[in-house]
């Protein structure tokens, strides 16, 4: 099987290097950076170069640890897709079956958007921290005063419910495109991610859409402008 990589600069050396001494016959094409942890795969039978069959997605984040150690992996498509790319798959993962089966196609994409939201993201308008580091952004080594204090907390406040705004607006667009339907995973693995009330018979990325739509809601236009 030869398999086409289309992958964001950043990740093309580190995969490079992880299947240098695999003997998986691959090739590597240029992906967006906009999206710079997601990947797609093509699969070509040897047999017959000229059949290109349909492909999979993945989330692969890029440790420095994933050329040696592999990455963390989470994939999208058919089950005879993944089977075709599980040799792939299995490669690039930490171990055989060390990866995630987290949906159909359009899954991994959804999950890439959300992780880069929750890791930092930029638009035109607001540059936003990790989700877990707006504790941090707004404190110095001086003393604040307790008006100080509070407008720091209003403007942190504001940081995350804009990116819990966004996350919402990824969750329903994903769950509209993709309507509710019992998930069989590729292979054994864990059915419940997101505690009691995630429905195992879903894919991981529904139990993640409905996760996020359980996020406090604040309509887009009550959310008052971060001053800079």
């Amino acid at each position: 099987m030869n398999y086409t990589i289309v992958a964001p600069q950043p990740l093309q050396a580190l995969i490079a290097h992880r299947l240098s001494h695999s003997g998986i016959r691959y090739q590597l094409n240029h992906g967006s950076d906009h999206h710079p942890t997601s990947l797609a795969i093509i699969t070509t039978s040897t047999a017959d170069p000229s059949a290109a069959t349909t492909g999979i997605e993945c989330l692969a984040l890029p440790t420095p640890q994933a050329p040696e150690h592999g990455f963390i992996l989470a994939a999208a498509g058919s089950i005879s897709a993944l089977q075709r790319s599980a040799p792939l798959l299995d490669t690039l993962a930490p171990t055989a079956q060390g990866w995630l089966h987290i949906g159909d196609v359009g899954a991994a994409y959804f999950a890439a958007q959300v992780w880069q939201i929750l890791l930092g993201s930029s638009t035109e308008s607001h540059d936003f921290l990790p989700f877990w580091q707006n504790t941090q952004r707004h404190f110095t080594q001086q003393q604040l005063t307790h008006a100080e204090l509070i407008a720091n907390l209003a403007k942190q406040t504001q940081a995350q419910a804009q990116q819990c705004q966004q996350m919402r607006q990824l969750a329903t667009a994903f769950l509209q495109r993709h309507p509710e339907q019992t998930f069989t995973p590729y292979h054994p693995q864990q059915r419940q991610y997101f505690g009691p009330w995630s429905e195992t018979r879903l894919s991981p990325a529904h139990q993640l859409a409905k996760l996020i739509m359980l996020l406090p809601f604040q309509p887009e236009d009550t959310i008052a402008p971060i001053k800079k």
